[in-house]
């Protein structure tokens, strides 16, 4: 089933790169209504068409793990299609770009010294983050769906702090141009305010609401729901820091300094592994995995947020 969902979503991975970029065009530019509203048709389209592939409707047959490949294909290229639309009739700066000349030099090595730390940030998160499902699946079937119901509730926080993230990394990039260095300093700190807030709030939610926002997904199996509530109360712990560092690095690539980030991301997650392994072994069990999550979590949007005031002290002098 995983060969076949993952070729048919091979077929249309061009859109997952595109939508993304053409989302990150229109945020730098200061729109971020458009790439919310294009990505948002795209999810809502995406929920209708899931179940009429996967179960089948009318003339249309059943084709379960396929059927919920191509739904995420079509909705994809769906979202692109809108993007170009809107980018020509908006006379979009997208809209302008000519595919069949040859590329000017310089800009690709701008592009690619700004945008490899990141990739290689991304591309070792996820090779990382297998390595802990491995660890976790050693564990038994309900341990691999606790952590994977639980890194999507989660995500409440992580997909709200990276809009914002982007919206930080506009404004500091914009001023950075037009070297206005105090309302960088102080468009950081309300960035991180709202962040530290959602932070929180997530918290709580995560702590206190465990059981319930659990039960939504599995309501009847009771190891799953007590080895998920403690999933979201360990995990939720972290959630204010997080944030922080999703904010910051938001900030960081603002200014082009997208290294920062990329260090700091991947020698702590680097060392969730051994964490992971070696708490997992104890009489922590599976909670042990979780902890090492949200210890370097935790590590993390400290050592970037103390970073990130060192470079604006020394900001004026780059200037």
């Amino acid at each position: 089933m995983a060969v076949e969902y993952l070729t048919i979503i091979a077929i249309g991975i061009t859109f997952h790169f595109l939508n993304p970029i053409f989302s990150a065009i229109l945020n730098s530019s200061g729109n971020s209504i458009t790439p919310f509203k294009t990505n948002t048709t795209g999810l809502i389209a995406n929920i209708i068409i899931d179940p009429i592939l996967i179960f089948g409707l009318g003339p249309i047959p059943s084709m379960g793990i396929k059927g919920a490949a191509l739904a995420t294909i079509l909705s994809q290229l769906f979202v692109t299609l809108i993007f170009v639309t809107t980018g020509k009739r908006n006379n979009t700066i997208y809209s302008h770009i000519k595919l069949f000349i040859k590329p000017e030099l310089v800009y690709i090595k701008k592009i690619a010294k700004i945008g490899i730390p990141p990739f290689l940030q991304m591309g070792l998160h996820a090779s990382i983050n297998m390595v802990i499902t491995r660890i976790i699946a050693g564990f038994g079937p309900v341990a691999v769906a606790v952590q994977s119901i639980g890194s999507n509730i989660e995500s409440i926080t992580w997909m709200t702090a990276d809009g914002f993230s982007s919206a930080i990394s506009a404004f500091t990039g914009q001023n950075y141009g037009a070297r206005k260095i105090e309302r960088i300093k102080e468009g950081y700190k309300q960035g991180i305010q709202i962040l530290g807030g959602i932070g929180i709030l997530t918290t709580i939610l995560l702590v206190f609401g465990a059981e319930i926002l659990f039960k939504l997904f599995i309501p009847d199996d009771p190891v799953a729901i007590k080895e998920g509530i403690i999933y979201l109360r360990i995990l939720g712990l972290s959630q204010f820091f997080m944030s922080l560092e999703i904010g910051t690095t938001g900030a960081f690539n603002g200014l082009g300094r997208t290294l920062p980030p990329t260090i700091n991301g991947i020698v702590l997650n680097a060392l969730r592994i051994p964490a992971a392994m070696i708490l997992g072994s104890t009489v922590l069990g599976l909670s042990g995995i979780w902890i090492s999550i949200t210890i370097s979590s935790i590590l993390k949007g400290i050592i970037l947020f103390i970073w990130f005031r060192i470079v604006l002290k020394n900001l004026s002098v780059d200037i």
